[in-house]
């Protein structure tokens, strides 16, 4: 049965340690590369775009970020939506670039959720579960994956350690609207996200 414990974790191995003539996607203003397809458990997953999160007028880079899906997942013609309302084994990567204070991630993340739901009474307390996993500040190199699966919910990793599992599939999809919701935090990022996926 597909884990995505088990995938989420391999992932970041697999990031390393897959073989040089495997296919690549790059984001093409920092040239991170991360791989375009991968088999994990038994499962495909490939790649369905990957972006770079700026922030001010100075052009300051945040992270960049992948997103995957499972192979042949079918999406629409607006595929932002629907890969946000998929409940299919999918995950995002984000590898941060610069470092700032706890505050200010969840801030960036709480922000964009409320900018995005009148009403979160559904997920309130699984935002709160959530923003708690970060207590210490973000530095530069920190990788943060979220993975969801049916079958278990949403993992969060942060640099490999396991944070938490919120099976509120409401909040799963929450937290896909920071990057694929009607107002994402940069519109630019989720066109560039779903721009990959054929």
């Amino acid at each position: 049965m597909f884990s995505m414990k088990k995938m989420t974790g391999a992932l970041l191995l697999l990031l390393i340690a897959i073989p040089l003539t495997a296919l690549a996607i790059t984001e093409p203003d920092t040239e991170t590369f991360y791989e375009d397809a991968m088999t994990v458990n038994g499962t495909d997953m490939v790649v369905t775009g990957v972006a770079l999160r700026e922030k001010t007028f100075m052009k300051v880079d945040v992270y960049t970020i992948v997103s995957y899906v499972k192979k042949g997942v079918s999406l629409g013609e607006d595929k932002a939506t629907d890969l946000l309302n998929l409940e299919e084994p999918k995950m995002l990567q984000m590898d941060l670039t610069r470092g700032f204070s706890n505050e200010k991630l969840k801030k960036a993340f709480s922000e964009v959720i409320e900018e995005n739901y009148e009403d979160m009474s559904a997920f309130q307390s699984d935002m709160d579960t959530f923003l708690g996993y970060f207590t210490a500040d973000a530095e530069d190199g920190d990788k943060l994956v979220f993975g969801y699966c049916p079958a278990e919910g949403l993992t969060t990793f942060l640099n490999g350690k396991e944070m938490g599992v919120i099976t509120n599939v409401d909040f799963m999809k929450a937290l896909w609207t920071v990057w694929f919701g009607a107002e994402p935090a940069d519109k630019d990022m989720r066109d560039n996200l779903v721009a990959a996926y054929k």
